[in-house]
Order: structure tokens, then C-alpha cells, then sequence
């Protein structure tokens, strides 16, 4: 049973973050989301990967690709090394770099946007060691103080993801089958993800899944961490944001994400993300 307490962990005041990281002992970690994109490659280590109701069982070599909002955690087997390098990136930094040909959100969004595909990426080609060299160079560049360091990390950070992009678009990468979850909650987080402008209320989802109130509501907590109304609210929230930051008018996000009032989605965003909407349309 996972832990059904969860927060939102981790600051990015930066456009990204690196962490080169080991755990060498069992570990417990609780269910969290943060409100940026994380990425993880997997070194070594016995574990789990637990993301929206899913657990995935990883092999030295995976990109985990977890978008903002997405609820996580990694379950850890054994006392083998756990070894990974963490990429926290900015939404805002995503969007910077769109243009009529490319996204250097692509494998985030195509992951989010087909039910059938999974976060976790598995190859064998060539492609992996050489965005394992980008992240030991990019890694390395960090702690450098030489004449424009800092362009120079972020130069190393903006290949890294080209070449995630372009491995990921080439078929290079393959996203894993395997992994353990409740059918039916992950039935229900698919219909939720594709119907947030629509009527998601406790009754509807259980009439639409023919599951009673009082049972719904306990398996989706035991099994994302999350009640239901939190889980679709700060779904709501997070594509809300998305839109804003893509162009959308503020009044056309609130609406078209599934909030009734104007006034209850600012007052939402301002407690998720600590501005509010407007601000956000200032800043781009």
C-alpha cells in the first residue's frame, strides 16, 4: 500500500538543476510531484519506479521521463547502489526553445499524450552512452569558473535534450512494457487526463466505471497517493498552466481545463504555484 500523505518536493529557481546521486541504503520515499519536468537516468540499483498509479520496474540504462504534476516515487529493493543523475527542468525553459519545427518537449509530450505509452524509456543503441558523456560534461561544466560558464552549461544542457529528442523521434528508444498496477485505476486516471474539461465528480467516474462511491474513492487513494478531488484539481492547475504558457488567453485555459469559475481557478493556482495566472502572462 503506498503512503496516501504526498506534497509537492524540490525548487527550481533556475531554468534546470543537475544532481549526480547514490543511496546506499534502503531508503523509505513518499509520494510527491513537483511543478517542473524531471528527468532521471538510471545508473544502477534495485528499484521500482512508481508513477500515476503504475509501478515500473527499471534496468541500468532507463530514462524516466516524469512530467510537472505527475505523481512519484522510487521503491527501493535492496541495499545495491542506488545511482542515478536527476535533471530538474523549468516549464519555462521547455517553451523557450518551440518553434514551427521543433519542441525540446516532444518526448515529454508524446509519453503524456498516448494512454499507451509509459514514462520509462529502454534502448540499446549507441545513443545511450553518448547522452551519458553530455550529462558527465554538462555535470562537470557546472562547478567550472571559467569565461562564460554558465552559457557554456546551458549550451551542454539545450544538446543534451536535442539528442534525447532526436534518439526518442528516431525510434531509437522504446518505452517499457512491463510494470504492475490496478487496471482500473489506471483506467480511470486515463479517462480523467482526457476528460478535464468535462463533468469528473465521484458520481460520474463511478457510474462511468461501474465501481461504487466509497470504493473509489479508497482504491484511488491507496493507489496514487491522492484523493480524487486534489487529483483533478491539480491536474486542472497544471494544464492550465501548460496553456497559459503556450499562448492560450487566461480566461480560455481556466475554462477549457475544466474550471467553472474564473475566481476559484485563481485562487487554486495562487496556492499551487505561488503567483498568479496574470503574472505568468507577464512573464512571456
Amino acid at each position: 500500500m503506498v503512503n496516501t500523505d504526498y506534497e509537492k518536493t524540490g525548487y527550481l529557481n533556475e531554468p534546470f538543476k543537475l544532481f549526480h546521486l547514490t543511496d546506499h541504503e534502503m531508503k523509505n520515499y513518499e509520494c510527491h510531484y513537483h511543478d517542473f519536468y524531471k528527468i532521471m537516468f538510471f545508473l544502477s540499483g534495485d528499484v521500482d519506479y512508481f508513477i500515476e498509479g503504475i509501478t515500473y520496474r527499471l534496468e541500468p540504462s532507463d530514462i524516466v521521463l516524469i512530467a510537472a504534476g505527475e505523481v512519484h516515487r522510487p521503491v527501493i529493493r535492496s541495499t545495491a547502489p542506488y545511482e542515478r543523475i536527476i535533471l530538474y527542468v523549468s516549464p519555462e525553459l521547455l517553451t523557450s526553445f518551440i518553434s514551427e519545427d521543433f519542441s525540446l518537449e516532444t518526448c515529454f509530450r508524446k509519453q503524456s499524450e498516448n494512454t499507451e505509452l509509459c514514462p520509462v524509456l529502454r534502448t540499446s543503441s549507441s545513443s545511450v552512452p553518448r547522452l551519458f558523456r553530455l550529462c558527465e560534461k554538462l555535470e562537470a561544466s557546472l562547478s567550472d569558473h571559467q569565461y562564460a560558464a554558465e552559457l557554456y552549461s546551458r549550451c551542454l544542457f539545450v544538446q543534451l535534450l536535442i539528442e534525447l529528442n532526436r534518439s526518442f523521434l528516431t525510434d531509437s528508444f522504446r518505452y517499457i512494457e512491463t510494470g504492475s498496477s490496478n487496471r482500473k485505476i489506471t483506467e480511470v486516471l486515463h479517462y480523467i487526463n482526457e476528460h478535464l474539461n468535462s463533468d469528473l465528480s465521484i458520481e460520474t467516474l463511478s457510474k462511468q466505471f461501474f465501481i461504487s462511491r466509497r470504493y473509489l474513492m479508497h482504491i484511488f487513494k491507496q493507489e496514487t497517493g491522492y484523493s480524487i478531488g486534489k487529483y483533478i484539481n491539480a491536474k486542472r492547475l497544471f494544464s492550465a498552466r501548460d496553456k497559459i504558457q503556450h499562448g492560450m488567453p487566461l480566461t480560455e485555459a481556466c475554462y477549457s481545463s475544466g474550471f467553472q469559475h474564473y475566481s476559484t481557478f485563481t485562487r487554486s493556482y495562487y496556492r499551487m504555484f505561488g503567483n498568479t495566472p496574470g503574472s505568468l502572462k507577464k512573464e512571456l
